[in-house]
């Protein structure tokens, strides 16, 4: 397998992990101990995550899920992507 594929299947597992969890919560409660599972399998997803981002595998333009930090660029939106925006006044502003 590649780091591709290693890392999807990672992140495959993460998911299922997540899924298990969310079940055990169901049926036990929202306890100190299931906390602490749920906070291991976040860290988790964002340690596959940043392996993902330093081996440069995935795309780091995808929306974020429930929970998942976004990063938005600090560089200026181009001007032609609103051209045709609609906002509360209207077209252009009015």
């Amino acid at each position: 397998m590649g780091v591709s594929e290693d890392l999807t299947a990672a992140a495959g597992h993460v998911a299922g992990l997540r899924r298990a969890v969310t079940a055990l919560t169901k049926d036990f409660g929202n306890t100190i101990d299931v906390q602490r599972l749920r906070d291991d399998v976040v860290r988790l997803a964002d340690d596959v995550d940043l392996v993902a981002r330093a081996a440069g595998v995935g795309s780091q333009d995808r929306a974020g899920g429930p929970g998942e930090i976004v990063f938005i660029p600090d560089e200026d939106y181009d001007p032609a992507m609103w051209s045709d925006a609609d906002d509360e006044l209207g077209p252009h502003g009015g």
